[in-house]
């Protein structure tokens, strides 16, 4: 840059006459003694006349507006230059934060998935508990009519093989004819008493078929039981198996959403820092070289009415000043000069923390602990902390001694890609900064906080509202 150089050359220049200075003060002596000798006229120097005095001032401010000149010029084709830049790094910085709130957006979405899943496979872990323990006493309940089967089974089986050794046994003996075996007594005792003994045995044999016949029903009654129940375990396993399936399948789901999630703000915190290291350095270099040509142009302007003065004899030769500029290499300010607002753009979501360096959030959205509504969210900090706005806007309003609210300031921010408009409301601050109409950029300070208003301790509340509408304020900001 010009001005350094030519600073640098002067400084140069000085620094020869003064090494130059002492060796010229010894010499001096010695030549004034071989001039005496030969010459014995007066050595003094000629005194410089006012005139002179005069002119040799106004060739150095001339000199001094000529390293000026080349300054404004370096720092006017250096504004030029950035100038004719700033319209790209805008774009690109305007589509970062598109991408930046489309990112906010679905990181919203998938929190809500999060949520949901997260809602769901409890539900389906307490039903397949229940379910469970319904095909666990199934289970018993099959287990038990089985036993008693097998039970009635083995008591059949003992009656029906003593009926079949019954019923052999007449076989073998040829009685099985009742009649005969009436008409082949001797006499009427033996008759009699054959009678009776048929008539037992008769009365017997009715009565094994009975209970025969009782048992089969039951073990029929029993089967049929233990079928319907089996059929019932197996929809209920059916169902189970149903269940452990979507289980697996969201618990699968809420992992994807969650590395989404991770991966998504990976790539979030990566644009943002991107898209503020370009807006800082666009914003910061533009003051910077603004600040450099004021100042050039000031001097300038300065040293040419010196000039004048000192022609018009206002002023003397030995009041003419020094209009050089001082050191200029310190790192610059980072001042935020924008003060559009978004119109139909994602980008309005990009939004940082209205409270630096207090991230913790002691009241969330949409409740309060207790179950009652809560618009935004809650920052502590203590009394007289910077709050600052979220995103670059205008002044929509403030409010002072607000019931609710007690002293709070709203900002517009423009419309997002829906064309809803947005706005963001920073309460119970201690102190206001701003005015209705004032354009503020992001991360400027517009209050400090505070516990006015219906407040139960110092903080910040904070909410973003969306045509109208108080949206949960968590993924649209960042630090």
């Amino acid at each position: 840059m010009h001005y350094k150089r030519s600073n640098k050359i002067l400084s140069a220049v000085l620094a020869a006459v003064m090494a130059i200075t002492p060796l010229s003060a010894g010499l001096v002596p010695a030549v004034a003694a071989d001039t005496t000798a030969s010459e014995p006229e007066s050595t003094t120097a000629p005194q410089m006349t006012e005139e002179e005095k005069r002119e040799e001032a106004r060739k150095k401010l001339e000199a001094q507006i000529a390293v000026l000149d080349a300054d404004l010029k370096a720092a006017e084709q250096r504004l030029a230059a950035l100038a004719a830049d700033s319209k790209n790094t805008e774009e690109y910085i305007n589509a970062l934060d598109e991408k930046i709130g489309i990112i906010n957006q679905q990181l919203t979405v998938l929190d809500e998935q999060v949520l949901e899943y997260e809602e769901d496979i409890k539900v389906l872990q307490t039903s397949i508990e229940e379910n469970q323990k319904q095909a666990d006493t199934l289970q018993a309940e099959v287990d038990k009519v089985q036993a008693e089967l097998d039970d009635l089974n083995e008591k059949f089986m003992a009656k029906y093989d003593a009926y079949c050794l019954r019923m052999r046994a007449i076989y073998i003996s040829g009685n099985y004819n009742l009649l005969t075996a009436l008409l082949t007594c001797s006499d009427i005792s033996s008759f009699l008493t054959r009678y009776e003994m048929i008539k037992a045995v008769s009365k017997s044999d009715a009565q094994l078929l009975q209970e025969i016949q009782e048992q089969t029903e039951q073990i029929l009654a029993r089967e049929s039981d233990l079928n319907e129940k089996k059929t019932a375990l197996d929809a209920m396993n059916m169902t189970l198996l149903s269940q452990q399936n979507e289980l697996k399948y969201k618990q699968d789901s809420l992992t994807q959403a969650q590395e989404n999630i991770a991966s998504k703000k990976i790539t979030l915190a990566q644009d943002k820092a991107e898209s503020d290291q370009l807006f800082a350095q666009l914003t910061a270099e533009t003051g910077m070289y603004t600040e450099y040509r004021n100042e050039d142009q000031a001097l300038t302007d300065a040293a040419e009415q010196q000039i004048e003065d000192l022609m018009n004899g206002i002023i003397s030769p030995d009041e003419v000043s020094d209009f050089t500029t001082g050191d200029r290499d310190e790192k610059p300010t980072v001042i935020y000069n924008d003060t559009d607002v978004y119109n139909r753009s994602d980008g309005v979501y990009n939004m940082t923390y209205p409270v630096p360096g207090h991230y913790t959030v002691s009241a969330g959205f949409p409740n309060y602990s207790n179950g009652s509504y809560h618009g935004g969210i809650d920052f502590p900090c203590p009394t007289g902390t910077k709050v600052v706005a979220a995103q670059k806007g205008v002044v929509a309003g403030v409010k002072r001694l607000d019931y609710s609210y007690g002293y709070y300031v709203l900002i517009y921010h423009g419309t997002d890609a829906n064309g809803d408009k947005v706005f963001t409301l920073y309460a119970h601050n201690s102190e206001i900064l701003v005015s209705p109409g004032d354009s503020v950029y992001k991360g400027q300070q517009i209050a400090k906080s505070g516990s006015t208003g219906n407040s139960t301790g110092p903080h910040c509340h904070f909410e973003i509202r969306v045509g109208g509408t108080r949206i949960n304020p968590k993924n649209y900001l960042s630090k």
